[in-house]
């Protein structure tokens, strides 16, 4: 079995998209190796593709995460992959669970547990559109900056950059 951790300055990513790496174990916890995360630095529906697609090259069976919205985990959960959901950001502390079947991991199990996405309707619609006119791998947003009304979560209150390349900063 590999596992993937999404990571976020040495700990487990508050959010699975916005790791800038995601390290690689067996299920004893012996790493495996990392990849830098192809969404991280850019936001778009092209990058998410390319980290999903990393994940299944690297045969990936199982994913840690805090949160997931639910269309990447409803992607991941109809290629057969297990994501469990973690009740902290300590790798270590998270590995040690993993090892022990621990019933403080949470399996997720439908796209619904996963956080709702307050703008991917729209930005799928813009890759939709994008690919018909523009053909395949052109951005979503087109370059704009993220709208200003998307409020996501963020439990560290650490300024990231949001989808398209916007700043969010969270409280």
């Amino acid at each position: 079995m590999t596992i993937a951790i999404p990571r976020l300055k040495g700990q487990l990513s508050p959010h699975f998209t916005k790791a800038d790496s995601f390290a690689l174990y067996t299920d004893q916890g012996e790493k495996l190796g990392e990849f830098t995360n192809p969404a991280f630095a850019e936001c778009t529906c092209e990058a998410k593709r390319a980290l999903f697609s990393t994940l299944q090259d690297k045969q990936v069976t199982c994913i840690v995460v805090r949160n997931i919205g639910q269309h990447m985990l409803g992607k991941l959960l109809d290629a057969g992959m297990r994501v469990l959901q973690a009740a902290t950001r300590d790798i270590p502390a998270t590995l040690a669970l993993l090892a022990t079947d621990n019933a403080e991991m949470v399996q997720l199990t439908t796209a619904e547990q996963g956080r709702p996405s307050l703008h991917h309707g729209e930005h799928h619609g813009q890759c939709e559109h994008a690919q018909g006119h523009h053909g395949e791998g052109h951005a979503c947003c087109h370059g704009k900056p993220a709208q200003t009304t998307h409020t996501p979560i963020n439990i560290t209150g650490i300024a990231h950059k949001g989808c398209c390349g916007g700043h969010h900063h969270h409280d």
